[in-house]
């Protein structure tokens, strides 16, 4: 390679990279908790054996009026404060599995319903938060087929100002 070619490689090079420093995930560059927290989901998701449905689709599921069970994972307290995606139960699981309790499986099968086959959404208050996890992970245990959960939880269907119940 001549170093005419070296130098533009080198340059094409640290063209990419100073802009990716100013492309980051974080507004505070703050990567390494996103990072964890990415890292930490994608765990979940292998682990639990559910799918994953971002906000534009459930919205999109939920205006063409798709049937689709929404259940809110979150503690009611915070269904109240925060508001809930219209329609949504409300099936409250602990912050982890070792908190899990025999009422708390019972909460989620109720709200499922019995239709094994059919559309379930799970969500909690943000990526990070693992009540969704739990919730969709117990779901797939117990035989239902199309679980999936919304990682963006109440949060982020705020941010995209989608419409809430209180």
């Amino acid at each position: 390679m001549s170093i005419l070619h070296r130098c533009l490689a080198l340059s094409l090079a640290l063209f990419a990279l100073s802009g990716c420093a100013s492309l980051g995930t974080s507004p505070k560059g703050l990567e390494l908790p996103i990072e964890k927290a990415a890292v930490r989901f994608t765990l979940d998701v292998k682990e639990g054996g559910y799918r994953v449905i971002m906000a534009e689709d459930l919205k999109s599921w939920l205006d063409t009026g798709k049937k689709v069970v929404v259940i809110s994972a979150m503690p009611p307290v915070d269904d109240r404060n925060l508001g809930t995606i219209p329609g949504a139960a409300s099936a409250a699981m602990p912050r982890s599995e070792k908190e899990l309790a025999p009422e708390d499986k019972e909460r989620i099968l109720r709200a499922a319903g019995n239709d094994k086959e059919g559309l379930i959404v799970v969500y909690c208050g943000f990526v990070s938060c693992r009540r969704s996890h739990i919730c969709a992970k117990l779901l797939v245990e117990n035989g239902y087929k199309n679980v999936y959960r919304f990682p963006a939880g109440i949060v982020g269907w705020t941010e995209a100002g989608y419409p809430l119940a209180k």
